[in-house]
């Protein structure tokens, strides 16, 4: 068994590499590397200037109560989330659509009975939901084969507006992945974790401040004061093993390395002998576009609920800052499987976005200003029977790769990346303590 403490470098300063180098601080030497100037990944605080904005992060994320690694990540490093986020009942809210608010009741009595008071919707097709929810979660308790959501939805002859105003924009916004590619065992995995569980677990979490200041800032703070030594804007080359068998990075040795960066950047960190299979894995991963668009109006944004969906728009979903305590001339505007609007100029863009908003607040001027974040490839998609990896090859040579992409139950998300950081740094001391 290793007395000593192990020396670990943790490869990429995301949220699942924070989460890892947290998890391992008091356990081993930590030595950790990130190419660009800021941590964070792809949910962080947007460098540069804010134009005027309270502030903008990488993209809008909306968090959950069922995000509890997320939670834990902030305690460890001395956030409290009541600081950081608005928490709020989950309330389902369509401009002109379908409304509704999570009940006051233990589940799933909350959302039985707050869906029998949805507003703007029949008897019978809220009987027609409770149904398809029901029959979903007998699917998830029986069924071992996936299958897409829109092949199931078919299935139960769904009608077109709880298509539009409930299941698309469910599915968008929890795995970012179309319908017809989306793997309905993933979302029973969401749903099963989040709003069937308990009723904490639905709320939302909407941040209040930049991710930055939420975790990224006082995650490198913690890792500091407890001895790590930490390497911004520091790239590393192919990872190559001493002779000893443990790892070299940029002429440093280490007991093992945690690689958490993006999955397209890992092909260019294995060793050149890592087999075909394992390089093809991540060839094969596909990925979807979020699109986050800021605008900032000269009068206050009245909007009805904190966070608006639009079911027939280029927006589709509207969090309104005013709600979190910020200025109440702000929104952000979520677009879920963004891909197509790539193709579009950013004024374009802006005035279909604000001619979103203006269905909803008539009497908004333009704005003042309109910022645009697009990434690419915000996530993975979320498709029927992904397959993780098998990574005992690297394990065998001390690799332990982390990320959102390699959670075996939920969709590229936050939570993911978290848990998946704390799983790679649990199976490399677990792995180290018996060589």
């Amino acid at each position: 068994m290793n007395t000593q403490r192990p020396k670990i470098a943790v490869i990429g300063a995301g949220w699942a590499g924070l989460s890892a180098a947290v998890s391992l601080i008091h356990r081993a030497d930590i030595a950790l590397f990130e190419a660009g100037r800021q941590a964070g990944g792809r949910a962080r605080a947007l460098a540069g200037k804010n134009d005027g904005f309270s502030f903008l992060d990488n993209g809008q994320h909306i968090l959950l109560g069922a995000y509890h690694g997320v939670q834990t990540l902030m305690q460890h490093i001395g956030v409290q989330p009541e600081s950081a986020f608005l928490r709020q009942p989950l309330q389902w809210y369509i401009h002109e659509g379908l409304q509704f608010q999570t009940a006051s009741l233990p589940a799933p009595w909350h959302l039985l009975v707050g869906i029998l008071r949805v507003k703007n919707l029949s008897f019978s097709l809220k009987i027609k939901l409770l149904s398809d929810m029901s029959a979903l979660r007998r699917w998830a308790a029986h069924h071992k084969t996936d299958l897409t959501v829109a092949k199931w939805l078919r299935t139960r002859n769904v009608p077109r507006s709880l298509l539009g105003q409930f299941w698309q924009p469910l599915v968008w916004s929890a795995l970012n992945t179309p319908l017809e590619q989306a793997s309905l065992r993933i979302l029973c995995n969401v749903l099963n974790d989040g709003v069937w569980s308990e009723k904490a677990n639905s709320d939302y979490l909407l941040p209040k401040q930049d991710l930055g200041r939420i975790v990224a800032e006082p995650a490198l703070d913690f890792l500091h004061k407890h001895g790590a030594k930490i390497h911004l804007e520091t790239r590393v080359s192919h990872l190559n093993h001493h002779i000893d068998g443990r790892i070299e990075i940029n002429g440093e040795v280490f007991d093992a390395v945690v690689l958490a960066v993006a999955p397209y950047h890992v092909d260019a960190l294995l060793p050149e002998d890592t087999p075909d299979y394992i390089q093809t894995a991540y060839q094969s991963l596909h990925y979807h576009a979020i699109t986050t668009v800021y605008l900032r109006y000269a009068q206050t944004v009245k909007l009805p609920a904190p966070l608006t969906g639009l079911d027939d728009g280029t927006a589709q979903w509207v969090l309104h800052r005013g709600a979190l305590g910020l200025p109440d001339n702000e929104v952000a505007v979520v677009i879920s499987v963004s891909d197509y609007t790539e193709a579009w100029k950013d004024k374009d863009l802006a005035e279909k976005i604000h001619a979103d908003i203006k269905r909803v607040c008539p009497d908004l001027d333009k704005p003042e200003a309109v910022r645009i974040i697009t990434e690419k490839r915000a996530t993975t998609a979320a498709t029927v029977d992904f397959v993780q990896p098998d990574f005992s090859w690297l394990h065998h040579r001390r690799i332990y790769p982390a990320g959102d992409y390699l959670h075996p139950r939920y969709p590229a998300t936050l939570e993911a990346a978290v848990q998946s950081g704390f799983a790679a740094a649990e199976k490399l001391m677990l792995d180290l303590r018996f060589e």
